[in-house]
């Protein structure tokens, strides 16, 4: 018998989405792009878990989706794992505070967690470039970055809707042990509140 069941699903239910949102990012159709931007599907996978589940699950999310994107990339593993990870914590103590867990504000989690993200990735290609023998310079990464940053913001709305609820329905919590808010003994803080 498997003890501790509901923290085992929620490491096998993050990795298998981390794997899935891993391989549809980077085998994402370009006829399908939104103003030539495809959706950071792991990006988005880990700020709504972050938001809507609480830190525990963001620190989950954020390694699963970090690994599965720095593995997919070939690139060194750590990078991605800890930007992701910062994010999906982030996502879930930023307006923790002010207002209860829902989609819509998940979503504007997304479109801010995007552009924090697009604006980290040019200081980094600027600080560290991936070609050292020819480095970009900073005003040229800044002004690429209006041109494809709408396209990005729309593509990782439209697919945090389906992932949103794929989460809340599919997620790593049976519907019924899911809390209204007013017993925070399964899950802490980690709650996902409904009214």
């Amino acid at each position: 018998m498997i003890k501790n069941k509901p923290f085992w699903r929620r490491i096998v239910v993050y990795l298998i989405y981390a794997a899935v949102c891993g391989l549809l990012q980077v085998t994402w159709p370009a006829t399908l792009a939104i103003l030539g931007q495809s959706p950071d599907l792991t990006l988005v996978l880990a700020v709504l878990a972050g938001y809507l589940f609480g830190s525990q699950d963001a620190f989950l999310a954020g390694l699963s989706a970090g690994l599965a994107r720095d593995l997919l990339a070939g690139r060194v593993l750590g990078l991605g794992m800890l930007l992701l990870l910062y994010a999906a914590l982030a996502a879930a103590v930023l307006l923790q505070r002010f207002f209860k867990r829902n989609v819509f504000f998940g979503l504007l989690q997304v479109a801010f967690f995007t552009l924090a993200y697009e604006v980290m990735i040019v200081l980094i290609t600027f600080l560290i470039p991936l070609q050292p023998d020819e480095p970009y310079g900073l005003l040229y990464l800044l002004a690429r970055l209006p041109g494809q940053l709408p396209g990005q913001l729309l593509a990782n709305l439209a697919a945090a809707v389906p992932l949103a609820f794929l989460l809340v329905f599919l997620g790593p919590y049976k519907r019924s042990q899911r809390l209204d808010g007013s017993d925070a003994s399964f899950t802490g803080e980690d709650a996902w509140r409904t009214s």
